[in-house]
């Protein structure tokens, strides 16, 4: 049985190695700035995740498992939010063109509307 939880914590090992390396080259070959965040956020979250679990497969300890799955959560919140991060200040500093609505500007737009009518509102009461 230990053979067989290795061979499978190895299959796992080696998938999320391999989409970590699918991400880097996606990361690398697409042209639009939102196509490489997307390729270098999604896949080694997926990837990384699946490495977690060979090596908590592979190793079978409790503190093994416990700081794979450690690794696994951090990893996943870090990334997400500095993907969030990145896309925030290449929208507002870059500007990239957009294949589809800017529903942020529609939304900004929208608010600083909002606002500009409340602060009229509160100046003339």
């Amino acid at each position: 049985m230990d053979q067989v939880w290795d061979v499978v914590g190895g299959v796992s090992m080696i998938i999320g190695a391999l989409l970590v390396l699918l991400a880097g080259i996606g990361a690398v070959r697409f042209n639009d700035t939102y196509a490489r965040m997307h390729a270098a956020a999604k896949a080694p979250a997926l990837g990384i995740l699946m490495m977690g679990v060979g090596v908590a497969m592979t190793l079978r300890t409790t503190p093994a498992v416990i700081e794979a799955l450690l690794i696994v959560a951090l990893q996943l919140i870090a990334g997400t939010v500095g993907t969030h991060i990145m896309g925030r200040s290449v929208y507002y500093c870059i500007r990239p063109p957009l294949t589809a609505v800017d529903e942020l500007d529609r939304d900004l737009e929208t608010e600083a509307t909002a606002d500009a009518e409340s602060d009229a509102g509160s100046d003339a009461g």
